[in-house]
């Protein structure tokens, strides 16, 4: 079994264990910057990018991200039934997406609904590359035309501070611009919505703890912690070997590609007591699911804010939370997917 020693030490060892394609899951039609990239060139970009989300950015944010979640849960609220996922998780984080890089305000619907689209189309690399090649391509392009005619302050708005980007003297190439911009279209949507499925889920299977976070709120952020620890969005990543190396007293020739079970990793009993459980109580959660080392999932603050703002107003808005019907996984192979959540909240 992969231990949580073993996988963290492969994906901080980028001599040995390099990037280049990131999820076994399903091939890049391109090469994702950064997190197809290795150090210098990932540290470069990599250190552009935190700015953007340091502490403060994120503290600025928290009042459009409240708006959102609170705007999606009130029909639900109202309702008192319906679809969670797909009326909620689905779209409170293009939405948050959307005010980070300054779209227009119904520049999110585009981009769900291409996420939409994409679920069904990871195991076709050339359906998935064409699709992203005329709809991700094409709003990304659209946000960098709109950019170069009106600039705006690159301290604040991240595409005018990639179009600023001069690591070698010199403007970096459109297709770099495009990469990168796409990148975070992608990632900083798909695997949040995911979370807070299983944040809605969770709360909805398990009235004991429901009722406990109720009466003691401040154990949210923990719950939100075990939620990711146990259903990571994202199974597994990938690396490959740069030489011949052992891992686990396993053997690797190099050139091989080797992955990294997450979720294994999440519940290696030497690292977790009670590996399987959800603890309110644990302590030093330090899972694996936003990644470790050089290519630390950077948006990890605002996806962590927004399971916060999700489920205390979740939990502030009902007095109960339980499944109208069994929730349905998407079925997709080495991802925690959902593909509706359908709850009945009591007020």
């Amino acid at each position: 079994m992969l231990t949580f020693a073993d996988a963290s030490k492969v994906s901080r060892d980028w001599k040995n264990f390099a990037s280049g394609r990131p999820f076994v899951e399903y091939p890049s039609p391109n090469r994702p910057i950064p997190i197809a990239t290795n150090p210098p060139e990932h540290t470069y970009y990599r250190t552009f990018l935190n700015k953007y989300f340091r502490p403060d950015r994120v503290e600025r944010l928290v009042p459009d991200i409240d708006r959102i979640v609170a705007e999606q849960l009130a029909p639900l609220l109202e309702a008192g039934e319906g679809d969670i996922y797909r009326s909620v998780a689905r779209t409170v984080p293009p939405q948050v997406l959307s005010v980070l890089l300054g779209l227009s305000d119904d520049g999110w619907i585009e981009l769900a609904a291409t996420l939409d689209r994409a679920d069904a189309l990871r195991h076709d690399v050339n359906a998935f590359g064409a699709l992203q090649a005329t709809l991700w391509d094409d709003a990304v392009s659209t946000l960098i035309a709109d950019r170069i005619a009106h600039p705006r302050d690159p301290e604040h708005d991240m595409m005018s501070g990639i179009l600023e980007l001069r690591p070698d003297g010199e403007p970096i190439p459109h297709e770099q611009v495009l990469s990168l911009g796409t990148q975070i279209f992608a990632a900083g949507a798909d695997t949040t919505s995911s979370a807070m499925g299983s944040l809605a889920h969770y709360l909805a299977t398990n009235p004991d703890d429901q009722a406990r976070l109720r009466a003691e709120p401040e154990l949210l952020p923990a719950a939100i912690e075990e939620v990711l620890r146990l259903g990571p969005p994202l199974h597994q990543t990938v690396r490959r070997t740069t030489a011949d190396v052992t891992i686990g007293g396993t053997q690797i020739p190099a050139d091989e590609l080797v992955a990294i079970n997450v979720a294994a990793a999440n519940r290696d009993p030497d690292r977790f007591a009670d590996p399987h459980r959800l603890r309110l109580d644990r302590e030093r959660n330090q899972h694996l699911t936003f990644g470790f080392g050089p290519h630390m999932c950077v948006g990890a603050p605002i996806a962590r804010q927004e399971l916060l703002s999700f489920g205390r107003q979740l939990l502030a808005g009902t007095r109960s939370i339980s499944l109208a019907a069994p929730a349905e996984t998407s079925g997709r192979a080495l991802r925690t997917g959902w593909s509706n959540i359908p709850v009945r909240l009591e007020k």
